[in-house]
């Protein structure tokens, strides 16, 4: 497909990145815009973004691959888009009275939050492990910000530099999975990997390269054991910046962990299915038990 009428069907992403950056430079222009009419350009912004979306999904004949494969448009995407659209708007509308009280520039807020649902949007087509690490990085610089943005807080600031430390650790482990599977298949495209991994399984980079893409979608997720971030991180965070990470960025990753596994593991999904499974059953465990002793709801709600 033509790299012009590829980048069109990518607008939804580029029309709210673009949005960012709008309310970004006006906030430093002049005086800049106050926190309503700051949240009333985000939230048309999300309108638009959501209604370009519908607008691209109506014309797509089925799933179409673009720009050689990096990205895929398919219901999957478009219904997690959706989702990340929807939570982002009721952050934004949680978000005023916060902002407000405090008299922190909501400009800069809003930038960062629709500059990472930007990357979330991105990383919800990614079909290359690249394309959705770098979309991840997007959603997860801005999200570190977010977390520590009440910074006369001093657990907000502890929240921020937790994140920062853990999330960085976890991202260079998750890379440097994706940096053995390539060297083992010679490919990042999801499609392609799975075609090639089936003729190199006995190579042991390929289960190790696999238990740290694993380790490192975990801990985006939150499932036990690489959970220990989010009880303090949800506390000290901005509560519509926790809600936020609570649903639309874990929701998203636990999206594009789905996709990874179904459609990047080919004939080993069988394989690594008991090891997701165990995984899923420790977090709903492990997590639920550990909420039930918390008396603060932040907190209660990073563990379950």
């Amino acid at each position: 497909m033509p790299n012009p009428q590829a980048f069109l069907l990518l607008a939804p992403e580029i029309l709210l990145a673009a949005a960012g950056m709008l309310i970004l430079l006006a906030g430093a222009i002049g005086r800049g815009m106050g926190t309503r009419e700051s949240a009333l350009v985000a939230v048309v912004s999300l309108v638009l973004t959501g209604g370009v979306l519908l607008r691209v999904e109506s014309v797509l004949p089925g799933r179409v691959f673009i720009l050689d494969g990096t990205f895929v448009l398919d219901g999957f995407s478009f219904f997690l888009k959706l989702l990340v659209l929807t939570g982002t708007a009721l952050t934004v509308l949680l978000s005023v009275r916060f902002l407000e009280e405090g008299s922190y520039r909501a400009s800069d807020f809003y930038a960062l939050l629709l500059l990472a649902t930007s990357g979330t949007l991105f990383m919800a087509s990614g079909y290359t492990l690249l394309t959705i690490w770098i979309s991840l990085e997007t959603m997860a610089l801005s999200s570190y910000i977010l977390a520590g943005y009440f910074k006369r807080e001093v657990r907000s600031n502890e929240a921020a530099l937790k994140y920062f430390i853990l999330g960085a650790l976890s991202s260079g482990i998750l890379l440097y999975g994706i940096s053995l599977l390539y060297g083992a298949s010679g490919t990042v495209h999801l499609g392609a990997l799975s075609q090639a991994l089936a003729g190199v399984q006995d190579n042991p980079l390929v289960p190790l390269g696999w238990l740290l893409l694993a380790a490192g979608l975990f801990f985006k997720v939150a499932a036990v054991p690489f959970h220990i971030w989010t009880p303090d991180v949800y506390v000290g965070a901005p509560t519509p910046v926790t809600a936020w990470l609570a649903v639309v960025s874990k929701a998203a990753s636990f999206a594009i962990l789905l996709r990874i596994f179904y459609e990047g593991l080919g004939s080993l999904r069988v394989e690594w299915q008991t090891i997701v499974a165990i995984v899923a059953a420790a977090t709903m465990i492990w997590g639920n038990l550990a909420a039930l002793t918390q008396k603060d709801i932040k907190r209660m709600l990073g563990y379950s």
